[in-house]
């Protein structure tokens, strides 16, 4: 299925939901333990599992603009340290001197070469070891065991990614199954970083996730800021990659109304104004694609259970040429974004850590109309080796 065809797909099943006043559902309702946000020992094994042995979206092209541009990360308390190489590929290492471990670079730039801060060891681009400062005092080492700590990675569609472990095996088409023409056809590699932002809050990883994976909070919770724009408690789902473990919900817009009375033959490209991806790649990556911008949401475990940090980077997918980026509407996009994750979404998602900290609620529900929920608690149960199974119904808080 071709970039317009996939557009007419969504669009022709958002307008039979809205005349029938329905959504893509599950079977039926879930109810989810708490347990799944609070428990500091399915946390650790989290941490130690789905993160350390799952490839993750790192970065875009744009990210490592061309030959000789590194960007650097602290994640999972992995130092990694990317690099493009003078024939453009791209490579990652444990940001780490092979001498005494000390870290090679710091945040982003271009550089010809890699030279330890500390000692003076020099390594190329791809983490050769080429020169020991001072070798005749130093003494002979065999440059073959020094070279850098290579990490798995692999760039494709505009996208990087990379795994935290030497043994992680990264397959983009893999991870992206049939989504991946889609992903070819936008071309995320030119979008031009706009912004970035994070955020540390005393919020489970999982909980603050939730917040991205349903419309059903759209009509209630964003009604200031995204009630004239977005449909409430209408999402368009689909499953992708390893087991179907990620997703895609397309969430239309109030304008889509107007293309009943629009032949379809007429409808071109300019459709895909009428609503917006939102994708969550396995294990903690949410990617936002519209026509105008690309919104990349990367979340983390904290050091303890309630805790996490999210790194949010915004892109535009119109040239610099573009009015909307001499006249600052890129960054205004930014900010509109940031404060409604900030003030709305993750506003809630505090409050609810909170309230499970309390200890006295055993279990949420999942509703039919949330299966993007279902699906991606699934994949994280399956992460750990657990069975994916309802709390008992009780009436919590009652004696």
């Amino acid at each position: 299925m071709d970039e317009k065809q996939a557009y007419v797909s969504i669009v022709k099943r958002a307008l039979a939901h809205l005349e029938a006043g329905t959504t893509d559902s599950a079977a039926e309702a879930f109810r989810i333990p708490t347990s799944v946000y609070t428990d500091p020992a399915l946390f650790e094994r989290e941490k130690a599992t789905i993160f350390k042995q799952t490839p993750q979206l790192v970065c875009f092209s744009s990210d490592l603009p061309g030959p000789g541009t590194y960007t650097t990360f602290d994640d999972m308390g992995v130092p990694v340290l990317l690099t493009r190489d003078a024939g453009g590929q791209v490579h990652a290492f444990l940001n780490a001197c092979s001498h005494r471990a000390a870290r090679l670079k710091e945040g982003s730039g271009k550089t010809a070469a890699l030279s330890c801060p500390y000692h003076g060891w020099g390594f190329d681009l791809k983490g050769k070891l080429r020169s020991v400062y001072e070798e005749k005092t130093f003494g002979t080492v065999d440059k073959a065991y020094y070279d850098l700590v290579r990490l798995p990675v692999e760039e494709k569609y505009g996208m990087v990614f990379a795994g935290l472990a030497p043994d992680v095996r990264v397959s983009i088409d893999e991870i992206l199954g049939e989504t991946a023409p889609l992903f070819a056809a936008w071309n995320l590699g030119t979008a031009k970083v706009v912004n970035s932002h994070e955020w540390r809050l005393k919020t489970n990883y999982k909980l603050a996730l939730d917040t991205f994976c349903e419309g059903y909070h759209f009509s209630i919770l964003h009604k200031p800021t995204l009630g004239d724009i977005s449909i409430g408690n209408l999402g368009l789902v689909d499953y992708f990659g390893p087991d179907q473990r990620n997703h895609r919900v397309a969430f239309p817009n109030q304008t889509i109304t107007r293309l009943k009375d629009v032949p379809q033959a007429t409808w071109g490209m300019e459709i895909f104004n009428e609503f917006q991806f939102v994708h969550f790649i396995y294990p903690n990556s949410i990617v936002l694609v519209s026509p105008a911008a690309v919104e990349f949401f990367q979340l983390y475990p904290g050091e303890k259970v309630d805790e996490h940090m999210t790194r949010y980077r915004c892109y535009w997918r119109g040239a610099e040429s573009d009015a909307g980026w001499d006249n600052d509407s890129p960054q205004n996009h930014f900010a509109f974004v940031r404060d409604i994750v900030t003030n709305e979404d993750y506003w809630v998602s505090a409050g609810v850590m909170k309230n499970l900290n309390a200890g006295l609620r055993s279990f949420g529900t999942f509703g039919r109309n949330e299966p993007a929920l279902h699906n991606m608690h699934k994949a994280f149960a399956r992460g750990v080796g657990h069975a994916f199974e309802q709390a008992p119904l009780v009436r919590d808080g009652l004696r």
